[in-house]
């Protein structure tokens, strides 16, 4: 499968490809965006990403820009 699911948080989305936090603005640019869902939720943005793996769990940086977007406020 070469398209993948990066979830928006906070106007933010974590580029698998360049492995860093992006603004969402930056997405529009992109060659790779080929659709941006906002109606579900969360919303998300679909990225063709050949030759990239489709999981980016395994990824500290990803594991890094999780937990700064998404702290539970007490």
């Amino acid at each position: 499968m070469n398209e993948v699911r990066a979830y928006v948080s906070g106007g933010h989305v974590y580029c698998r490809l360049d492995h860093e936090d992006r603004d969402i603005d930056q997405c529009f640019g992109c060659s790779r965006l080929k659709r941006v869902d906002e109606k579900s939720s969360p919303p998300y943005i679909v990225c063709d990403v050949k030759g990239v793996a489709e999981t980016a769990v395994g990824d500290p940086l990803f594991v890094e820009w999780w937990y700064q977007h998404h702290r539970r406020s007490r």
